[in-house]
């Protein structure tokens, strides 16, 4: 496995050694990880590993797309899955979680609990599948509550840096009146859960939606669910496969079906009451009945 990242970032790369983890425990593979690779180092790693005789290689991130694709055409027999790439790439199996149904759920859920008429969202960048988050935030919002603004998506242009992440929450809530933020900016979350946090704490009640992983615990107090991407899962499965014999090359787009993305909400909070819980669980069948 070849992540971009820190196997302990508490999101979107550290969910894939996870999922590793699996790999190695449940089928007795013999594994190996390396982090932080650089973009100029992709190739090179992916020639080693195919090289050494290893059967799978999973490089976890869109951003290995063009590596894999020349990759694969060198290396027809090895297994090559690309995660997070919403791409068809030849001769490898590349994985796009579909975020913007679950989204859609946060928005039915954030439309229920804000007070100030006003939700915002903070991503990384504005790449397809962050739009699609704000996308389906803003349709779920609308779908019920036409009345409710949803600014326009603020973007950190980071995926690591939480202070960013924090100044761009800050500004939603301070001035875009903003009282419900939806954030995927994967490790700098905690920047947008502080923001959430001291505004509560001043006597404006604020809350938080989190994503990639459950994110819940980090901030209980304001944290009102996640949207969840079963990564660990996803990777193991395809793991079962390349040990049967039976992985094909190919695209594979995961969402709400299946239960790959979904909206995990936190329970325990006051503001999870039975009439959110009731509107969220009718969009969810709605959605999976047009499946």
């Amino acid at each position: 496995m070849i992540l971009p990242g820190s196997e302990t970032d508490q999101g979107w790369n550290q969910m894939a050694r996870e999922g590793l983890d699996r790999i190695r425990a449940e089928l007795g593979a013999d594994t190996r990880l390396v982090t932080n690779i650089k973009s100029s180092e992709f190739a090179a790693q992916i020639e080693y590993f195919a090289a050494d005789g290893y059967n799978l290689v999973i490089c976890h991130g869109g951003e290995f797309q063009e590596s894999v694709a020349s990759a694969a055409r060198k290396h027809p027999t090895v297994g090559f899955v690309v995660g997070g790439c919403p791409a068809d790439i030849p001769g490898a199996v590349s994985v796009e979680f579909v975020a913007g149904e679950a989204s859609r759920l946060v928005g039915v859920a954030a439309a229920q609990v804000t007070r100030k008429r006003a939700v915002a969202f903070v991503g990384a960048m504005p790449v397809p599948t962050l739009e699609a988050c704000y996308a389906g935030l803003r349709d779920g919002v609308t779908s019920v509550a036409p009345d409710v603004k949803v600014l326009p998506a603020l973007w950190t242009n980071s995926w690591d840096s939480a202070s960013r992440a924090k100044e761009k929450a800050e500004s939603a809530i301070n001035d875009g009146g903003a009282d419900v933020v939806f954030q995927n900016v994967d490790a700098a979350a905690r920047g947008v859960f502080e923001a959430v946090k001291e505004a509560s704490a001043r006597g404006r009640p604020t809350f938080a939606f989190g994503c990639n992983s459950n994110q819940n615990q980090q901030a209980p107090d304001v944290i009102l669910g996640s949207v969840v991407l079963e990564i660990q899962r996803t990777y193991l499965e395809l793991a079962k496969e390349a040990q049967a014999g039976t992985l094909r090359p190919g695209h594979r787009k995961l969402g709400l079906a299946g239960g790959y993305v979904d909206l995990v909400l936190n329970d325990a909070h006051p503001q999870i009451t039975d009439a959110v819980r009731q509107a969220v669980a009718a969009e969810r069948s709605r959605l999976l009945a047009q499946k």
